[in-house]
């Protein structure tokens, strides 16, 4: 009988415990409803976003690379175009020269034939549209010297931008998975100043 009493008194002693074990087991089991979505959820989004800011330091040092390409094209047409406008000067100024002779040839026929007078005033007014078209070629020459310059900064800010996106960013490249493949991970990108 004295057993029966100890084992009840055990009994009653192991009940409290054993609540408070389920308790803890149920209010557990219900965390873990909600804390595994929240943690494959933020895992997704952890790496969604590490897909992002990798597109956009790769996107950028396209833009710069295509950039500087951009500049060199600009750079060569600039020199041909000026080649070109240089050519085109000189023979306006040898056209100018010839002009002038003929304008002193024809003063001198001019009155010997009243016909004349006419042509040397049609020459005349070619010379000042010839005049007119080289002053427009200079005015050409130097916008396409204002649009080089412009290209080269744009290069240059371009090239800025993507180092100061690129350089911080270089971290969480490496962390990436596909950073251990080749021609992934963080390469630190080109100076284009």
């Amino acid at each position: 009988m004295v057993d029966l009493k100890k084992q009840e008194e055990e009994k009653k002693q192991d009940d409290p415990l054993d609540e408070l074990a389920r308790v803890m087991t149920g209010g557990i089991k219900r965390w873990e409803k909600v804390m595994y979505p929240m943690i494959v959820g933020f895992i997704i989004l952890a790496i969604y976003g590490f897909y992002l800011i990798y597109n956009v330091t790769k996107d950028m040092h396209q833009i710069t690379n295509n950039m500087v390409v951009m500049t060199r094209a600009v750079v060569t047409m600039t020199n041909t175009i000026n080649q070109k406008m240089n050519q085109v000067d000189h023979q306006m100024g040898a056209i100018n020269i010839h002009m002038d002779k003929m304008n002193s040839n024809m003063s001198a026929v001019k009155e010997m034939n009243p016909n004349i007078a006419a042509m040397t005033d049609s020459i005349k007014e070619m010379s000042s549209n010839v005049q007119a078209m080289n002053q427009s070629m200079y005015q050409m020459n130097h916008s396409i010297y204002s649009m080089v310059n412009s290209t080269n900064a744009m290069s240059s800010n371009l090239g800025e931008l993507n180092s100061n996106i690129s350089a911080p960013l270089n971290s969480i490249n490496s962390v990436m998975p596909w950073s251990m493949m080749p021609g992934g991970g963080s390469k630190a990108p080109p100076n284009y100043r």
